[in-house]
């Protein structure tokens, strides 16, 4: 096998030969090197274009292309617009891995723990099913561990408690309680995501029936709503410890301006039922169909927090479970997610018809800045489109989001400009207040790193994908700000941005320092999620207010330092705090295995590492 050198002249040829070929879309003077198809050029043609020896082989200089020799014929391969992938040495290759970079595995750190960052994943995987994954909830939490009262160490004030049975041998028998929210569909579907990466790096069996497991929770969540496409903050199923639908009557009254989350009941009929205001009875609504879910309370007002994270699982387990069950599950929810958003231009209706408060994706509607809507917005409709392969959101992402087809007022709201969306993609407006970002809301640049991720996943048009990371790169990730995402030593956010930054021809290249800070991280990251001691008041001094006001620092706290929380890397690395060792009490991990396994699947972590 040979390498062709491509040159002006070369290229042109290909594109005048290919032109006369079949035409060249809205250019009749040409066509994009992405649509050419199969090129056939004999020996001394016309073209001036040389003959080939099978083998040969050639990449465009953007990289996007792969050109063979077959039969004295060249064939060429859409190696990004239909694989998403690079062009390099003859074949296309996943974009990370173009010039196989070599990275780091981040040595001598002080603050590392002793335990190899795969045995850290390994107890993590162990306990996250055997101790904080309830048979009859469908979703992982955090909880209590059963207690014993023991003496207290000096300097503690009783009671102080033990578990009952270690950690480290603890089951969800042996859980006091589970605390379940809000935002459960989030950190579960953040955690259903590390074990699809989990599961692409392993083919582990075991690891598929978690998967089916959780995946069940995914399709309980939504069919509990009775509306296709839009699922529950949080639902109560019966017979799981410290998990229960609210006793107080108030908590059931309809909120007047939609902007407070409210539980429903399933009454005996199948039907919704909330409670009166003025009477304090229960009202049975004409929101009916769920039999099978009678006895059961959810709650309403769902938000795009808990969407961040069941799109950002249901486009892994799309990419990387190669099981035709989880597959035909997955393209279920996306189709209906994805209808859904089409059918209400952009906003989530909730079962009693109301557009629920953080339900507003259109980039006019005020909810966040263009940007972050744009990226939303994009992100969902292109993956919901792609696994369901459905023409109608195909056709509103392409002519409606995109106005490929020319200006389409598809939209029914007021101020929409009806320009393509990728044209406000640069307006994140993402760091706010004094010192570059004293007043940032870590909550949307989560959020705003799971949109990226999948956009950039699905989407394989160059012309959209570019966009898309120049702005991850300038207005997220490297922003002209002392408190730059990419300074946090976010593991997971590095990770990403490792992955989905421009690579290849034309790029500066792989982001070693990031892939090494995000392993630092991980080496930091403590070996067990109980509560523990820690206090940054004590070691960090006090820099500026936060948004909410609390005391930040100057600069990022390193990772075994700060208290042990739900899931680190949603959270700002500058805020001061205090917490006390409280061993019954342990978070799920599905922060560090999110971290770890994408780390795995793109091979920025060995397996020994």
């Amino acid at each position: 096998m040979r390498q062709v050198t491509m040159g002006p002249v070369f290229l042109l040829a290909a594109v005048i030969s290919c032109s006369f070929g079949g035409g060249g879309g809205d250019d009749p003077g040409g066509v994009d090197p992405q649509d050419a198809g199969t090129v056939d050029v004999p020996d001394g043609g016309d073209t001036g274009e040389p003959g080939c020896l099978d083998d040969d082989w050639e990449c465009y200089e953007n990289g996007y292309v792969l050109r063979r020799c077959s039969g004295g014929a060249w064939t060429e391969v859409q190696c990004m617009k239909e694989q998403g992938r690079l062009c390099e040495n003859g074949a296309c290759v996943d974009p990370w891995t173009y010039g196989s970079p070599q990275w780091g595995v981040c040595t001598d750190d002080p603050l590392a723990t002793p335990e190899t960052l795969a045995q850290k994943a390994a107890y993590y995987d162990d306990i996250a099913v055997r101790m904080h994954i309830h048979p009859k909830a469908g979703w992982i939490m955090s909880g209590r561990i059963n207690r014993v009262e023991v003496t207290c160490p000096q300097g503690k004030t009783p009671p102080c408690w033990e578990p009952a049975v270690p950690e480290s041998e603890a089951t969800w028998e042996d859980m006091e309680e589970y605390w379940s929210g809000e935002n459960d569909g989030l950190w579960n579907g953040l955690y259903l995501a590390s074990q699809a990466y989990r599961y692409a790096v392993t083919k582990d069996a075991a690891v598929l029936d978690v998967i089916k497991d959780l995946l069940v929770g995914e399709v309980v969540r939504m069919d509990i709503t009775g509306v296709p496409g839009v699922f529950t903050r949080q639902y109560v199923p019966p017979d799981v410890p410290g998990v229960n639908c609210p006793a107080d009557l108030k908590h059931y009254i309809p909120d007047v301006e939609k902007d407070d989350n409210r539980w429903v009941r399933v009454g005996a009929t199948g039907c919704v039922e909330t409670v009166d205001g003025d009477t304090m009875e229960w009202v049975t609504s004409d929101h009916c169909g769920l039999d099978k879910f009678v006895g059961w309370c959810w709650l309403d007002n769902v938000s795009q927090d808990e969407y961040a994270g069941h799109m950002f699982a249901l486009g892994a387990l799309a990419k990387l479970v190669d099981d035709p069950g989880v597959q035909a599950t997955v393209k279920d929810l996306l189709e209906k997610v994805g209808l859904h958003l089409v059918d209400n231009d952009l906003a989530i209706v909730d079962w009693d018809g109301r557009v629920t408060e953080h339900g507003k994706f259109w980039i006019t509607s005020i909810a966040d800045s263009p940007g972050f809507l744009a990226t939303e917005s994009l992100g969902f409709l292109k993956m919901t489109a792609e696994v369901s392969g459905n023409q109608k959101i195909l056709d509103f992402y392409d002519n409606c989001l995109l106005q490929k087809a020319g200006k389409n007022e598809c939209l029914k709201w007021e101020l929409e400009p009806f320009e393509p969306y990728t044209d406000f993609l640069n307006m994140m407006l993402m760091y706010n207040g004094p010192h570059g970002g004293c007043k940032s809301n870590f909550n949307n640049y989560s959020m705003l790193l799971s949109y990226i991720h999948n956009l950039l996943w699905f989407e394989n048009d160059p012309a959209v994908r570019e966009v898309m990371q120049e702005v991850f790169d300038t207005e997220v990730m490297r922003f002209n700000s002392p408190r730059a995402l990419i300074l946090h030593g976010n593991a997971w956010y590095n990770f990403v941005w490792a992955a989905f930054k421009r690579l290849g021809p034309g790029s500066d290249g792989p982001d070693h320092q990031a892939v090494d800070d995000a392993i630092c991280s991980l080496k930091q990251y403590p070996a067990s999620k109980h509560i523990k001691d820690a206090d940054t008041y004590a070691t960090h001094e006090h820099f500026c207010d936060g948004r909410l006001g609390g005391s930040q620092t100057e600069f990022p706290i390193p990772v075994a330092e700060r208290c042990v929380s739900k899931f680190l890397w949603w959270g700002g690395p500058y805020q001061r705090q205090n917490c006390s060792e409280v061993k019954i009490d342990v978070h799920f991990p599905g922060d560090y295995l999110l971290a770890y396994w994408m780390g795995r699947y793109h091979g920025f972590i060995g397996p020994d590492l």
